[in-house]
């Protein structure tokens, strides 16, 4: 059986990281299976780690990337083929015994694949940089690398839509951009839009707003561009350089500012946008609103019509209301329900998609915990003696730390 070391949409195969291993009966082969069996995962989480600390191996979480780096690297610097990095060989890479040593876990003094698989795992946590980072990174350069060198050239780029801050990516300032800089430079965009609240729907969302109403081809929308895309003058204050212009990174702030301030999660946003292209075949703008009741079997009768003017046909402005106030009515996120999801899943052993009181006893939850049996009558809304994803997701919201 292969098992996957990776959850999500990206699994890969444990069985990849045993390449090499098979005359090597190491106790590295033998602290992979602990490893791989300890169900490290990819979710993507920026970890706050000190520099000069290294890290702890086994709770570094390994990422696709780390595999498809460390298979490079033995490629490249594995010189005899063992499987292993030798003194010799990681010395030409500039890694010291100081630096290997947290990472030789069987103190071998060579760096087995899943040892060095750590490492790099490690070096790439301190730098802020998950999964999402990569495949952006692979992304652009397939689509603008016009010679094929697996280079970006800063000239390259000069018609990019995903950044307008490009050329601070370069950091040897030789008008070209490595795979490294590339990353780097998405995640450390990405960790500044996090700081302002803009998710990976307001990027998306602002690239194709620029992809649809840019007439001059400057890859920003300037004031009278705006009305082809439903935009107006007020949006202009989003223009934080006063250049008259509204750039990738301006707009996205401009629609994380109007999706928080009408309550939408990015779920919220991306299901308002699918409906929007998934079932507006002549690209007006408009769905039939009853395509969207389809969508939603179930409506809440306080929500009322998604249609608020009547004429049959659904705006993105209007399903978009509709969600925010359907969103204030669950009273919860998307990381709430995403938890609660979880916790239903582990502990649900009827699979009934409800938590009863033999089941949260079952979980061996402490008083801390959602779970903790004594909490059920808090939790349980409808009084039917469980609890389901909503009730759940709703008690998480209201004891989230901030």
């Amino acid at each position: 059986m292969i098992q996957s070391i990776t959850r999500g949409r990206s699994d890969v195969p444990t069985l990849m990281l045993f390449h090499g291993c098979r005359s090597n009966r190491s106790a590295a082969c033998l602290l992979l299976l602990a490893v791989c069996f300890t169900g490290l995962h990819t979710t993507p989480t920026l970890i706050a780690q000190d520099d000069s600390a290294p890290a702890e191996p086994l709770s570094i979480k390994l990422l696709e990337m780390d595999l498809t780096a460390t298979a490079k690297l033995f490629a490249r610097h594995d010189l005899d083929d063992d499987g292993a990095l030798s003194k010799s060989e990681y010395e030409r890479l500039k890694w010291t015994s100081e630096d290997i040593r947290p990472f030789d876990l069987n103190r071998s003094g060579d760096l087995q694949q899943v040892e060095v698989t750590l490492k790099l795992a490690a070096e790439r946590e301190r730098a802020g940089i998950v999964q999402m980072d990569s495949i952006l990174a692979d992304r652009y350069t397939k689509r603008y690398d016009s010679n094929r060198d697996g280079k970006l050239q800063l000239r390259e780029l000069e018609n990019n839509t995903f950044s307008d801050q490009i050329e601070s990516y370069d950091r040897n300032s030789d008008d070209e951009l490595s795979a490294d800089e590339l990353i780097r430079g998405l995640a450390f965009e990405r960790k500044f839009r996090d700081e302002l609240g803009v998710k990976g729907c307001d990027q998306g969302g602002a690239m194709a707003l620029i992809n649809q109403g840019d007439l001059n081809g400057d890859r920003q929308l300037g004031g009278d561009e705006l009305g082809a895309v439903d935009l107006d003058s007020a949006t202009m204050k989003f223009d934080r350089n006063d250049n008259e212009s509204l750039s990738v990174s301006e707009l996205a702030e401009y629609l994380a500012d109007r999706r928080m301030r009408m309550g939408m999660t990015p779920s919220d946003q991306l299901l308002a946008r699918n409906v929007i292209r998934r079932s507006d075949p002549d690209g007006d703008g408009l769905v039939p609103a009853n395509l969207f009741r389809q969508a939603d079997p179930d409506p809440d009768p306080d929500l009322g019509s998604p249609d608020e003017n009547g004429d049959g046909l659904l705006s993105l402005l209007e399903i978009e209301t509709y969600l925010a106030k359907q969103r204030k009515l669950l009273g919860f996120d998307d990381e709430s329900a995403n938890r609660a999801s979880i916790l239903i899943a582990r502990n649900d052993s009827n699979g009934d998609r409800k938590l009863s009181k033999a089941e949260l006893k079952a979980s061996g939850a402490n008083r801390d915990s959602p779970l903790f049996p004594e909490k059920l009558s808090l939790i349980d809304q409808d009084g039917d003696a469980a609890i389901d994803m909503k009730e759940l997701a709703r008690f998480i919201q209201k004891t989230r730390r901030p």
